[in-house]
Order: C-alpha cells, then structure tokens, then sequence
C-alpha cells in the first residue's frame, strides 16, 4: 500500500537525521478514500518500522489490522485528522531543539525567511495534563483559532506537523527543529553580547 511505502520511508529518514532517536515519536497517514488511518506501533522505534507494525485504526480509534498497539499519541493523531479534512499526514518527534526553545516563549521564533515564508507560525502549546488526552481541548482551540496551522511544539514533549502528505509534514517538522536551532543559537548570542564587550 502506497501509504504505508510513504509512512516506512519518512521514519527511516527521521531516524537517519536524528530528528528521533530511540522509541520516540510517531507518524501517520491517512489511507485515501476510507475513515482510516494508519500509524506506527507503540514502543516502535522509526528505524524499526515494517509494514506488519504500522496499525491500521478506524477514525474512532478502532483498530483494524497490524501486530502490536498503536502509539499512545493516537488520540492527537484523530483529533487533528478529524479537524482539518485537508491533513493527510501527521509527524511527531521530540526534537532536543524545538523542545528547548519552546522553553523561551508562547513561539518558535520563525528567524528565517524560509522558515516565515514555508511555516508561518510556530506556536508552543503547555501541557494541560500528564496524558495526550488530558491535551485535546488545547489541541483543538489551536486548530480551531487558526485553520493554515500547520506545525505546533507542545512543551517539554516535541514537535506536531501535519500536512498533505507525510513526507511534507516531516519536512516542515525538519525546518522546525533547523530554525529552533538556529533561533536558540541567536538568543545565546545576545545573551552572551554584554560579557563580551565587558571581556573587551
């Protein structure tokens, strides 16, 4: 199946990155022309990805085939699937960047033109809870305010990006983790700036 082909690529390239390392993160794709989503197993690792444990789940959480359960973020998943018909790929990873540059603020800072122009904003949502469930409300007012949202960094837990296709949605989580980086490097610049010029 052409999605699950997509879904196996976009990990083992997540993982060849380090945009995720260990067990960590999940991704899924929506299977065309059917109430259905396939996403990867719990305690899979990306680079462990083979077509028997990415699980096929309905749009209410059923599951439908592949061995093992489906990653304990499946609720974000459906509730961003549910809200925006236009997704048809969901990317999660907790990259070291963007979770601790989402420290800085209520946004990724979007310090490029490449990042402004291709995500627009990048907004940090706190945690309302210990569980993905606990999350949702939060989730959906995010959604809900800003239909073009196509990216968001929940604190201290990683970065949500979806799109039309699951490869997209792991670019823009890429580009999310560069411009953390590089908007993280900048604020320890400034910060640095006066000790220099002391130090001169």
């Amino acid at each position: 199946m052409r999605v699950k082909r997509s879904l196996l690529t976009n990990a083992k390239r997540a993982y060849e990155i380090r945009l995720q390392t260990g067990n960590g993160g999940n991704l899924s794709g929506r299977v065309p022309g059917a109430d259905l989503i396939i996403i990867k197993a719990s305690g899979c690792s990306f680079d462990q990805c083979q077509p028997n444990n990415l699980i096929t789940v309905t749009l209410d959480g059923a599951q439908v085939d592949g061995d093992g359960s489906p990653s304990q973020e499946l609720v974000t998943h459906l509730a961003i699937y549910k809200q925006r018909p236009d997704v048809q790929g969901v990317f999660h990873s907790h990259s070291p960047w963007a979770i601790a540059c989402a420290s800085l603020g209520d946004a990724i800072p979007t310090v490029t033109l490449h990042a402004k122009s291709k995500l627009g904003r990048i907004p940090v949502l706190r945690l309302s809870g210990a569980t993905p469930q606990a999350n949702l409300p939060a989730i959906k007012a995010l959604l809900t305010a800003d239909r073009k949202l196509c990216v968001f960094v929940q604190d201290r837990h990683g970065i949500f990006s979806f799109a039309n296709s699951i490869e997209l949605a792991r670019h823009n989580a890429e580009l999310v983790e560069e411009t953390a980086q590089i908007a993280w490097s900048m604020a320890l610049n400034q910060t640095m700036a006066p000790n220099r010029k002391r130090e001169a």
